[in-house]
């Protein structure tokens, strides 16, 4: 693989020190400024843009998914970065950005698409000049020439309208092929990447299982590939709508950073804001923070951002007699995001804390039998039945199934299963299970 292609963007520059301890969420405004790490799970997807480059097209579809707060929107962000700088006048690429719920129309798929290439289209002829402008723009000219056909036929293709429903996979499988190869002489002269985010949600449907044979395998040699992201069960879930045979390597469980990796992106925040202290006592620090996170990308946000507000109260200076007011604000904003994940749960209090002491046999795995004989005595909430508690406990980030062990699930961050297991909440006496 040539090295230099799809290298790992620049980093973000850092937001001002007070904007970014107002941030109450990692991602919700773009790029993380202090991403670190997850080489080897950027590797998966340069790897796959490289083959794309080299002109292997189809089923280089890539799966990241991961529990709440695993970095899973990050590290989508990177990579559509990277995609933004690799793009040039004479090899454009272009990132596209599409919901799950726009999974279950070819049309609205095609015009993304169309869009996004006519935006990058348009950033590119502004660099460019004499020949090479009048060529980008007979392409930006298709591109408008495509989208104005499309609406004005309503999005309808050989008398198969987009508002009626498919009646079967093969129909839906004809309609998206056609809407795509409808609109190949644009999408031909740009490597499309497609990105879509909590693609756990992605419909299941007829529809969806033929946009989705379009993105696994493009029509028309068309030079795209797709990229979701997703809560824990999200391969399973797009086994559903089509992806049924992804290649296993491109199949990620994005789980805790390494303690190199952790205490790298504690160091990026000192270094951003200039934070003064010998570099002994900002090495204590930085050691006891990556060891309270224990690699979870949300805790190590939430507790340099904790960290920080102490040492702004103290002039910006790093020294040892703050650290342990530090370290205890933050342990409490890790319990404080426990407590919403608890929040987000469908069952009781006392049925996680029952999982979280399960877990400390069978090397910390449990099967679905024993999840659902624990799930099977409780009252959830909203009417929730029983057979959708595995799916609620994954969603919440209680529970990630093994990629080693299917049909096992543990707990992803430590320290939650130790939340869990000191819970007041006990068992109802007639549950056996006290």
């Amino acid at each position: 693989m040539n090295e230099k292609l799809f290298p790992k963007p620049r980093p973000a520059n850092p937001v001002s020190l007070e904007k970014w301890l107002r941030r109450t969420d990692r991602a919700e405004t773009g790029r993380e400024p202090f991403f670190r790490g997850r080489d080897d799970k950027y590797k998966v997807f340069q790897d796959a843009v490289t083959s794309l480059n080299d002109g292997f097209i189809g089923g280089g579809t890539m799966i990241f998914q991961g529990a709440p707060g695993s970095g899973k929107t990050a590290l989508m962000q990177e990579c559509m970065e990277a995609v933004r700088q690799h793009s040039t006048p004479n090899e454009p690429w272009v990132a596209v950005n599409i919901k799950p719920e726009n999974l279950e129309s070819a049309a609205e798929v095609v015009v993304l698409l169309i869009e996004a290439i006519n935006q990058e289209g348009e950033r590119l002829s502004k660099i460019l000049s004499g020949s090479s402008a009048r060529k980008l723009e007979s392409i930006m000219e298709i591109g408008r020439k495509v989208y104005h056909d499309l609406s004005e036929r309503g999005f309808g293709i050989a008398g198969i309208s987009v508002g009626r429903k498919s009646r079967n996979d093969q129909e839906a499988i004809v309609f998206s092929q056609r809407l795509f190869q409808n609109a190949a002489g644009l999408l031909k002269n740009f490597h499309i990447v497609a990105f879509v985010d909590e693609a756990q949600n992605t419909p299941v449907g007829n529809s969806t299982k033929g946009v989705m044979s379009c993105l696994h395998d493009p029509p028309d040699k068309i030079p795209l590939l797709a990229a979701f992201f997703g809560l824990s069960d999200t391969e399973s879930r797009l086994s559903e709508c089509g992806i049924s045979r992804p290649a296993d390597q491109r199949v990620v469980n994005l789980e805790l950073l390494d303690y190199e990796e952790s205490c790298d992106v504690i160091r990026s925040v000192f270094n951003a804001y200039e934070f003064t202290g010998s570099r002994e006592e900002r090495e204590i620090w930085v050691n006891r923070m990556a060891k309270l996170s224990q690699g979870w990308p949300q805790h190590i946000n939430r507790i340099a951002v904790a960290a920080s507000h102490v040492i702004v109260e103290h002039g910006g200076k790093i020294k040892s007699e703050w650290l342990d007011q530090a370290l205890h604000n933050a342990q409490g904003r890790k319990e404080d995001y426990y407590r919403m994940i608890l929040r987000r749960c469908s069952g009781q209090s006392w049925i996680y804390k029952q999982l979280a002491l399960a877990t400390d046999h069978n090397d910390g795995l449990l099967n679905i039998d024993q999840i659902f004989n624990i799930a099977q005595h409780a009252k959830t909430k909203c009417g929730e039945p029983v057979k959708d508690f595995p799916t609620d406990a994954l969603h919440a980030g209680v529970l990630m199934e093994s990629r080693d062990r299917p049909g096992n699930y543990y707990i992803p961050i430590p320290s939650l299963g130790d939340f869990l297991r000191k819970l007041p909440d006990n068992p109802p006496p007639d549950t056996g299970l006290t």
